[in-house]
């Protein structure tokens, strides 16, 4: 197992992950109660097309997840997030690299195109917002996740970790509306989640809630972003108009629709994900214009 002590923490990254000597590098972060181990098994086709374009991608267990340390609870928030990528890049000597992320991980890469924005190459939000309330606009939907991420926290503090993975995978049989259109059927999807128990304990699942939740507003800072940046979302995902007003929003974008998708694509369409992420780097490295809506499926 490939650990470096980071910003107080051991943190975990994979192992077979190399700086190409004449190559370029894409950090990766994953979502919320997730973990590299748990990435939807699209990533091996990304990792393998990104190797050819020589660009490595670095995975890693943001702190509290999986194999990486959980350190006391005040210590996790999004800037820490941040700063414990940045704490990796500086490990590996990396001045600049692709960063991005799917959810929280989106969450993450944008606080860092925020805070660290000479590290940025290109940068790649898939299903996530750069926001919390800041924008009347969309501070309703904003305030509805902050409330479910108070809500699944009151659960684990009460039930567990355990107890959550019970009442997610009885919402996908019972009231879901787009769980049947995921690539994994609904047993794979139970099993699925039922890694969260072994990715997750209950004390790192409440910080890491509660930094979501607490996570500061960039809205006013993503304007400032000037690195190619893709936003992507699934059009039935609960943060699409939150994605449609970062892709407003930063100027050097492009706005990714995909279609038939919920939240975190890579699982719903994991073939449109791929082509999004690859169209888009595959213009960065040859300098084009990025700019503009584009759709797939």
């Amino acid at each position: 197992m490939a650990v470096v002590h980071i910003n107080g923490i051991d943190m975990w990254y994979r192992d077979s992950f190399r700086v190409p000597a004449d190559g370029q590098v894409f950090a990766y972060s994953h979502g919320f109660a997730s973990a590299t181990a748990g990435a939807a098994p699209i990533f091996a086709d990304l990792i393998a097309a990104l190797a050819e374009m020589r660009i490595a991608v670095l995975e890693y267990d943001i702190r509290g997840h999986d194999k990486t340390e959980c350190p006391d609870a005040a210590t996790f928030s999004m800037p820490q997030y941040a700063a414990d990528l940045r704490g990796l890049l500086d490990h590996f000597g990396i001045e600049r690299a692709y960063i991005g992320g799917v959810s929280m991980g989106g969450m993450v890469s944008a606080q860092f195109a925020c805070d660290y924005p000479e590290y940025v190459k290109a940068l790649v939000l898939c299903d996530t917002t750069a926001g919390n309330q800041g924008d009347p606009a969309t501070a309703q939907t904003e305030r509805d996740i902050v409330t479910a991420f108070e809500r699944m926290e009151k659960i684990v503090r009460e039930h567990g970790v355990k107890g959550i993975v019970e009442r997610e995978n009885r919402y996908r049989h019972e009231r879901d509306p787009y769980a049947t259109h995921s690539s994994f059927s609904l047993e794979e999807q139970d099993e699925r989640n039922a890694w969260k128990i072994r990715d997750m304990t209950d004390a790192g699942y409440i910080a890491a809630a509660v930094a979501l939740r607490t996570r500061p507003d960039l809205t006013s800072r993503t304007p400032l972003i000037t690195a190619p940046t893709l936003v992507s979302c699934g059009e039935w995902d609960m943060f699409y108009p939150l994605a449609q007003r970062d892709g407003r929003i930063i100027p050097n974008c492009r706005f990714a629709t995909v279609r038939r998708a919920a939240h975190d694509t890579p699982n719903y369409t994991p073939q449109h994900f791929l082509a999004s992420v690859l169209d888009f780097v595959r213009d960065v490295e040859a300098g084009r214009d990025i700019r503009g809506d584009v759709t797939y499926g």
